[in-house]
């Protein structure tokens, strides 16, 4: 989902790893006792399955850039 099916304003956030980790976990915890719907919109699932990959590809960046190479 892009910013502009979200149809949304978008912002910028300046987060350390430490947000970004908890930020993920949250969400994740989010779709793990998330009620369903009619309870919730569907939509609210699908928005937090795009949330949950964002904040995976932040901490994929930050491994790649941050974490030594392992010895060979």
């Amino acid at each position: 989902m892009s910013a502009e099916e979200r149809d949304d304003e978008c912002y910028t956030l300046h987060l350390s790893i430490h947000d970004i980790r908890l930020i993920h976990y949250s969400v994740q915890e989010a779709i793990k006792y998330w009620p369903g719907a009619p309870a919730r919109p569907y939509e609210e699932q699908e928005h937090l399955w795009y949330l949950r990959d964002e904040m995976f590809r932040c901490l994929m960046e930050h491994s790649f850039h941050q974490d030594p190479p392992a010895e060979r």
